[in-house]
């Protein structure tokens, strides 16, 4: 008995041994691009289909991809060196590049609108709040205090004669932003398909879409950091490539696009549709809508005043740069 125990020791050292030479001279492949994204953000779907339907494998790109809760994280994440490139909101891009000086250029959008600001459904039904001037004096949940949806609040905002000064604003993740509505915090503003599924599960109803606040607002965007671009263009241009390819597909190929929507975010169908129909997928950068950004968060006090860009327009010179999408050359 006690031999044969001795003989399976021996057997399992063995197998442990092969098994860590096996890793020691076969280690994980080193990523060529390490890339950010939100997580559960419908918005920058076309990553997700782009890992699919094996873009990068097929151009022979090994991938990292590194989630954050927000694009505010994920600048944070460019300034740590925890990535290379990243899918990320406007906002959050610009704040970051000013205040924190953390170099990184926009390439690409990657959507338009598809994010909302949501009343509770109870409040809601009792007329308690039905207009965004309900929300005087109420507290508003957001993502982040840098990010598109916290701009579009603040837009919504002035455009009914408040500023957010008439609220108070807490920041707590999407994915708990309809189980904390009360009536003193009766609304949330958030990116799809966080706003569907509320309104699927009866818990909330659209205050304003953000395509009313602002039609055709510049929303996500890809980025890289300003060392990786000037050391890897080759890889930056196969990224981009592959980014445009995926927004062309979920274009042209909308159901499928939302089965792999459906997939990844574990939702049902109908409010994974309803939030992809909100949401405009191109990858063509508006320059006008970064300046309209980057002229109210200035009006707004987002920016630090000394770090302001005295020239604008040259600073956005740097901060866009659409050479790599202007050279695609898709397959399909």
């Amino acid at each position: 008995m006690e031999r044969n125990q001795a003989v399976a020791i021996v057997v399992a050292a063995i197998l442990i041994g092969s098994i860590a030479l096996v890793v020691l001279w076969n280690p994980a492949p080193q990523p060529d691009v390490r890339i950010g994204y939100l997580s559960k953000d419908l918005h920058q779907l076309a990553l997700r289909v782009a890992i699919e339907n094996g873009y990068f494998e097929r151009e022979g790109i090994v991938v990292n991809l590194v989630e954050y809760a927000n694009g505010a994280y994920e600048m944070d994440g460019f300034l740590a060196g925890e990535i290379d490139m990243g899918y990320l909101g406007a906002a959050p891009a610009l704040v970051k590049r000013i205040n924190q000086d953390i170099l990184v250029t926009v390439l690409a959008a990657v959507n338009m609108e598809g994010s909302a600001i949501m009343a509770s459904k109870s409040e809601y039904d009792a007329g308690h709040v039905t207009t965004i001037t309900d929300l005087v004096g109420k507290e508003v949940l957001h993502p982040g205090p840098a990010t598109v949806q916290n701009f579009l609040l603040r837009l919504a905002l002035n455009q009914s004669g408040l500023s957010i000064a008439n609220i108070t604003t807490a920041q707590t993740l999407p994915a708990l932003m309809a189980d904390s509505l009360s009536a003193n915090t009766p609304a949330f503003v958030v990116w799809e398909p966080f706003n569907a599924l509320a309104q699927y599960e009866g818990k909330a109803v659209p205050l304003a879409l953000s395509g009313e606040i602002w039609p055709r607002h510049p929303c996500c965007v890809v980025a890289t950091d300003n060392i990786f671009m000037i050391n890897h263009p080759d890889i930056v241009q196969k990224v981009i490539n592959i980014h445009a390819e995926a927004e062309t597909w979920i274009v042209n190929n909308p159901d499928k696009a939302i089965q792999i929507a459906v997939d990844w975010l574990e939702m049902d169908l109908t409010p994974v549709t309803t939030a992809f129909n909100n949401i405009i997928f191109d990858y063509n950068l508006n320059r006008t809508g970064i300046e309209m950004y980057l002229d109210f968060l200035i009006a707004e006090g987002q920016l630090i005043t000394e770090k302001i860009p005295t020239d604008t327009t040259a600073f956005l010179d740097g901060f866009l740069n659409t050479t790599f999408a202007d050279s695609l050359l898709l397959c399909c």
